[in-house]
């Protein structure tokens, strides 16, 4: 699926022309229906997402609890970080909360490449860890906002 799909993506904005060509070698459209699991808590993380259309929540559960959706994720959003670290298992479940279209990338492939190509590696953590960095500000906003005392 060509890139274009996912314009606003920071694959797109940050990746060359060329690793961008790689990644539609090693990608492949998606179709998720309301409520469908993408992937869940402590799978194996060999793949990884980019949303073309549609909305993504990121799930956390508990004993004695439902899933509770931590983040929802949109057009051009990348879904699963933990595909880039090991020991590569999730640490949420994601689910469609929409009907969803998503590029999904084949993350040992993807790993390979990074290995071979320092430039692509450089890219692609500078771009997760923004991601994992941006995810954990904004969880951190919801729990305050949670736990706020009232004055």
């Amino acid at each position: 699926m060509p890139m274009a799909h996912i314009e606003g993506s920071e694959l797109v904005a940050r990746l060359s022309a060329d690793q961008l060509a790689y990644l539609e070698s090693v990608g492949e459209e998606r179709h998720f229906e309301e409520n469908e699991i993408l992937f869940s808590e402590d799978g194996s993380a060999d793949e990884f997402h980019v949303i073309v259309s549609g909305r993504v929540g990121l799930e956390l559960s508990g004993p004695r609890m439902g899933p509770l959706v931590i983040q929802t994720l949109g057009r051009g959003d990348l879904v699963g970080l933990s595909w880039l670290f090991p020991p590569y298992r999730w640490a949420w479940r994601a689910r469609a909360r929409v009907a969803t279209t998503t590029i999904a990338f084949d993350a040992a492939q993807v790993r390979e490449q990074c290995d071979r190509d320092v430039s692509f590696d450089r890219a692609f953590t500078s771009i997760v860890a923004r991601e994992a960095l941006r995810r954990l500000q904004a969880t951190r906003t919801q729990i305050l906002d949670l736990y706020e005392v009232p004055k």
